[in-house]
């Protein structure tokens, strides 16, 4: 099981270091976001492949649709991401599951922890993770869910001498559009 978390999260780590070459890009539609009122200069980003919106800075986001579904963003010192991902192995619990993929992307990127916490969405398990890296030099926050047979992985990583409060909006905004996990 630790070997399929460790490939899941070296996964994780991939689409948000290379883009591939299916990649499209979109533009960000402006859409109203239930949550909040959309702060200046972002705009909620509506994944309907995805089954997720979340809020993000204007600029060109990046998504995949094949072979897991993926989205990123890069704005001067920060990087947000969404992916949604299936096919990897369970843990006994759904949990377990969600803690276990944190705790493995923590030590895939020889992080320094700074917080865990529970983090549940819609009635489906959540895990959360705040760590610090060297190489590049700043902070990541990461949330995984388990919806169904999907795991979906919202990070954000804020380089040092930046504030992280864009970080927060962006991982607080995220919601699913749909709460049936098949879609």
């Amino acid at each position: 099981m630790k070997k399929s978390i460790l490939s899941f999260l070296l996964v994780i780590l991939l689409v948000f270091s290379i883009v591939p070459p299916q990649a499209t890009h979109a533009a960000l539609e402006q859409k109203p976001n239930q949550n909040s009122k959309s702060p200046t200069g972002w705009k909620e980003y509506v994944s309907t492949t995805g089954n997720f919106a979340v809020m993000l800075p204007v600029g060109q986001v990046v998504e995949e649709k094949t072979p897991q579904m993926r989205v990123k963003l890069d704005v001067g010192p920060r990087t947000y991401g969404v992916a949604r991902l299936e096919g990897f192995k369970f843990a006994e619990t759904a949990q377990a599951t969600v803690e276990g993929a944190a705790n493995d992307f923590l030590d895939t990127s020889e992080g320094r922890a700074i917080d865990k916490l529970n983090t549940p969405i819609g009635g489906y398990p959540g895990a959360s993770i705040k760590f610090e890296t060297m190489n590049p030099a700043g902070v990541t926050e990461a949330r995984f869910y388990l919806v169904g047979k999907y795991m979906y992985a919202v990070i954000a990583f804020t380089r040092n001498g930046n504030s992280q409060d864009d970080a927060t909006r962006f991982l607080n905004s995220f919601r699913l559009l749909n709460s049936q996990p098949g879609n």
